[in-house]
């Protein structure tokens, strides 16, 4: 199950990883910012989307929510120190700076389009309370158009060889260097055209296979998935912490708002925390250690 928004990138990789594995899947659409009703009370404050849903499991990290695909296989987002740091170039630095490509009118059309004429003055405003208290450089425009070119010269280079990043077939690095460009092709497909033909082919190639079977669902059935995985959830947790402490769990980047719970793991890779809604039933919401920070309550 899926909570996301149509114009989200990060939502895109989620929902072309599903197209492109044959999997079948509920789809929750929310908002494109807070408030989100019923969903900001499950995850007590969580605000950054897409969230994977499996059983009284929530997956706050398309990392981790790849890997909740293949039945929790850490190999699948496994990268070489260089296609890791393709991988952080793609989606920390590349991410922002794709809107430095495209016009701001063809930006603000596209948000009308998607969120109404109203709507746009609430998105703005809530991505600019988001962003008030980041701790990451956004480039200024020039820098960032220079970035992009770069990027993509990049892409152009390693798909000379091969269909796809990740080789014969499209993988998770696919994947994260496609969903910042997949942005501007939503916005203005000129742009994209324009850029070196393995590059277009290669977008091209990843949006093919659409996103799978999707079918819509509601509360009573997320719910009624939560009741029905109830069974106990064995962790370990690392010192200095405890198995049931109280504590909160925030981006360290940017959208830094907090939730809180109970400890139910802790390793070098993630932080899992539980949390018990009205109904008695308990959820557990699985964040990545790095990129995150954690502190007692």
């Amino acid at each position: 199950m899926l909570y996301h928004y149509p114009m989200s990138p990060y939502s895109e990789k989620l929902r072309l990883a599903m197209g492109l594995s044959g999997i079948a899947w509920s789809s929750i659409k929310v908002p494109p910012q807070p408030p989100r009703g019923t969903l900001d009370q499950v995850l007590g404050g969580y605000r950054r989307i897409p969230v994977l849903q499996r059983g009284a499991h929530f997956y706050c990290d398309t990392r981790l929510a790849f890997e909740a695909l293949h039945d929790d296989d850490p190999s699948v987002t496994h990268l070489d120190a260089d296609d890791e740091t393709l991988r952080d170039w793609a989606e920390r630095e590349i991410f922002f700076a794709v809107f430095s490509v495209v016009s701001p009118i063809k930006v603000l059309r596209f948000l009308a389009r998607q969120v109404g004429l109203l709507g746009v003055g609430r998105f703005m405003r809530d991505r600019a309370r988001m962003m008030r208290n980041a701790t990451l450089d956004v480039l200024a425009p020039e820098r960032a158009r220079k970035a992009v070119q770069e990027f993509i010269a990049h892409l152009a280079v390693c798909l000379s060889s091969s269909p796809y990043l990740s080789g014969a077939m499209p993988g998770y690095l696919d994947l994260c260097c496609y969903h910042p460009l997949w942005m501007v092709r939503q916005i203005d497909p000129r742009v994209t055209s324009a850029w070196p033909p393995t590059v277009s082919q290669w977008m091209t190639r990843m949006e093919a296979p659409g996103h799978g079977e999707v079918y819509p669902t509601d509360w009573d059935r997320v719910f009624q998935g939560i009741a029905e995985s109830q069974s106990p959830f064995t962790g370990s947790v690392t010192k200095p912490y405890q198995m049931g402490e109280c504590v909160a769990v925030a981006p360290s980047d940017y959208a830094r708002d907090e939730t809180s719970g109970e400890l139910a793991s802790l390793d070098k890779d993630r932080i899992v925390i539980s949390r018990t809604l009205g109904s008695g039933h308990v959820i557990y919401l699985h964040f990545p250690r790095k990129g995150y920070e954690l502190r007692r309550l």
